[in-house]
């Protein structure tokens, strides 16, 4: 949902307020979502030695021309990269110290306070032409604008009683004993709805239910492309969660499961695919350990140097590269001086989710 001012009549959308034991997504979601995590679990296991690697930085595929009116036409792609690069190095932050917690705290179910929250958002959006705030709470009402022109108001008032209800939020997360789906669920569904940013809410909430995934020990990494699969269901999606507001869980809690299950679906395949390049590119190297050593590692990094790959193979990496560059394999990185990448797979670890082609 995007906030924006309108002048229509508007209907007001409350929080989500889930019981501290809430189980509402229904079984046969449930036992999808499952097993699609579980294959994804796998597939990374196997197949990737950086389980955060496919967390790409993601342009937003809406722009606010209002606000980048006044920006240069040819700075506005560079500032949007930028922006995009800021918001994946956020979120690698955030599954960081969710993991650091997880191994100081075993057994207590890691949470951002709203204070550490503010500086999480901050990161998320900074740069951004299309935000003209820098992060914070915000000072006044909040808008939604669905794209069939239907307007909703935010009922948590700005100030003090938003401060409130993100305490609560805080308190629900650190004390819920709802299964780890549904805490991940609600825990998005009741901060985009109290909706305490000006902008960049469903990024932020997104970003901490694939935390809360990874925390509970059923994701790997930041592997799914929720931000994707919403653009693509996004009336569904905020039906959904008008739904949960008005204290119906369960559309909600079915739709959460369906995102996880496609998602990890689509990640499932597009390792086996990214791998599968890899080992071809490696194929034809069978009298060059050098060479395969270095292609073992883009499992774990989207480019590789020579400086990078010294500490990390057990060969001089300047003749394999300088083989593997004029071969075609490799070609130089299109903003890293020195870097290389292979172009194949990068092209998959860039893949946006999308949805299955019909059989």
């Amino acid at each position: 949902m995007t906030a924006r001012p309108s002048g229509q009549a508007v209907r007001r959308v409350g929080p989500v307020v889930p019981p501290l034991d809430v189980a509402a997504v229904p079984g046969p979601e449930r036992a999808a979502a499952a097993a699609a995590l579980a294959t994804l679990a796998e597939t990374a296991r196997r197949h990737l030695d950086d389980p955060d690697l496919f967390h790409r930085p993601r342009f937003r595929t809406a722009v606010h021309s209002r606000h980048v009116a006044r920006v240069p036409g040819n700075q506005v792609t560079g500032l949007i990269a930028g922006a995009a690069e800021q918001r994946a190095a956020a979120g690698l932050l955030a599954v960081a110290s969710v993991r650091a917690e997880v191994r100081e705290h075993p057994g207590r179910r890691p949470c951002f306070t709203p204070d550490a929250l503010c500086e999480l958002h901050e990161m998320i959006v900074a740069g951004d032409p299309s935000i003209p705030a820098t992060g914070g709470f915000r000072r006044t009402t909040a808008r939604i604008t669905w794209a069939d022109g239907r307007v909703f108001t935010i009922a948590v008032a700005p100030g003090r009683e938003l401060r409130d209800h993100m305490e609560r939020w805080h308190r629900w997360a650190e004390r819920t004993t709802a299964p780890a789906l549904d805490a991940a669920a609600f825990g998005m569904a009741r901060l985009i709805t109290v909706h305490p940013f000006p902008d960049g809410n469903g990024r932020t909430a997104r970003l901490l239910a694939q935390c809360d995934l990874v925390a509970a020990g059923l994701l790997p990494g930041l592997l799914l492309d929720l931000e994707g699969w919403t653009h693509a269901h996004r009336l569904a999606a905020d039906e959904a969660l008008v739904a949960a507001a008005q204290g119906r869980p369960v559309p909600w809690a079915a739709l959460f499961a369906r995102m996880v299950t496609e998602t990890c679906r689509h990640r499932t395949a597009t390792i086996l695919r990214f791998s599968t390049l890899l080992a071809a590119a490696a194929g034809r190297y069978g009298d060059d350990p050098a060479a395969r050593a270095v292609l073992r590692r883009l499992r774990g990094t989207p480019a590789v140097s020579a400086d990078w790959l010294r500490e990390r193979i057990p060969y001089d990496p300047g003749p394999a590269l300088a083989r593997l560059a004029a071969d075609g394999v490799l070609t130089p990185h299109p903003r890293l001086p020195g870097a290389l990448v292979h172009a194949p797979s990068l092209a998959v670890l860039d893949e946006p989710w999308a949805p299955e082609a019909p059989v």
